[in-house]
């Protein structure tokens, strides 16, 4: 398992802040539009290339690093390197983009990298995926993890986990209103934001929240996004290992 950085596992906050980094400043553009929409996410900066995103890191201190694994003019692997033996344990989470599960990509996930998300996801999953990295979680395209296992390479083991078909049973459990409530929180919405979206309160939107988390036996937000991929009742995103505490227990 892959925790972004020692310690208790972090929980999703008002504002996630994310630096983009990719040659192609249409490509940028594309995914701050996408981000911008979210108003739990904060795009704090771009860069173009390796140096250019080490020195916005320094001076931002982002929480995420959200970079495309194959840009041409990107050294992906060596940013990842560099970025890992500067901020140590302070590093931000680093999220890859990619049209595929190619030897850079795997390499740039054992420099430190915590997750891929394929080029081809929606907007809503790549939303999911930038609150589960911030969170601690590493984050892998469901599709990425099977053609990574078989490249002779192998991607880190997710965390055990009951059942899809016992998962789901659970959620049975949930009324019509906190089926809804789950599915936009897979999407990334704040409790503002899915107040507007179904017309409540605030307040009824965070009992919702407590109610579903309560009965679906999960810790928090980040495990009920993960939840809602893993068993179908949100678009598939990703196979996600958790936070780990190092030391003793």
């Amino acid at each position: 398992m892959f925790p972004r950085s020692r310690g208790e596992e972090r929980p999703i906050t008002a504002s996630v802040r994310v630096l983009l980094v990719d040659d192609r400043a249409i490509t940028r553009t594309g995914i701050r539009a996408i981000l911008d929409q979210n108003g739990a996410i904060e795009v704090v900066g771009e860069a173009s290339d390796a140096a250019a995103a080490e020195r916005e890191v320094l001076r931002l201190s982002p929480g995420v690093v959200l970079a495309d694994a194959q840009s041409p003019g990107l050294d992906v692997v060596g940013m990842v390197a560099a970025l890992t033996a500067r901020c140590g344990d302070t590093m931000p989470a680093v999220l890859l983009t990619a049209q595929g599960t190619g030897s850079t990509t795997r390499e740039a996930l054992r420099a430190g990298a915590k997750g891929v998300v394929l080029s081809s996801a929606t907007p809503e999953q790549l939303v999911s995926a930038v609150h589960m990295v911030s969170a601690g979680y590493a984050v892998y395209t469901a599709a990425g993890l099977r053609d990574g296992a078989g490249a002779g390479e192998p991607w880190p083991a997710t965390a055990s986990r009951p059942g899809p078909d016992a998962d789901r049973a659970r959620a049975g459990l949930l009324t019509r209103r906190e089926h809804e409530v789950l599915q936009l929180l897979a999407r990334g919405l704040s409790n503002a934001e899915m107040s507007a979206e179904l017309v409540v309160s605030e307040s009824t939107v965070k009992s919702h929240v407590q109610n579903l988390l309560d009965k679906l036996h999960l810790r928090n937000r980040v495990h009920a996004v993960i939840y809602a991929h893993r068993t179908g009742l949100a678009p598939a995103l990703c196979a996600c290992s958790g936070p780990q505490r190092t030391g003793a227990a």
